[in-house]
């Protein structure tokens, strides 16, 4: 997981890192231990967090096993709670730029 490579490389501009999923606690659980995640997986199994932030796959009805889940995407929250980077591409194949994120939180880190 490419998150968890650039983990050290957020650690060090001082950014903490968290992940979302539409998965149960004991399926988040089961994968960030098979991962070995050096972040927190956050569960969101009724969709009000994605679908608040704007990135719901609506590919899915209610009630469909995979309603919920999100479109991969990075976002840059301020200690404010500003949204200052957000990125959320369609599909699950490809995966956000994670290098365009460490340069918007360095550009942040640097204007604040």
């Amino acid at each position: 997981m490419q998150l968890n490579e650039r983990f050290d490389a957020f650690q060090t501009l001082g950014v903490n890192v968290a992940a979302i999923s539409y998965d149960s606690y004991e399926q988040n659980a089961s994968f960030s231990n098979e991962q070995d995640l050096r972040f927190p997986l956050l569960a969101d199994q009724d969709a009000s967090t994605v679908k608040s932030l704007g990135i719901l796959n609506d590919e899915y009805e209610v009630g469909h096993p995979a309603y919920g889940i999100p479109h991969p995407g990075i976002m840059f929250v301020l200690p404010d709670g500003t949204i200052s980077f957000k990125r959320a591409v369609p599909g699950y194949k490809e995966r956000p730029d994670l290098d365009a994120l460490l340069a918007a939180v360095r550009e942040a880190s640097f204007s604040s």
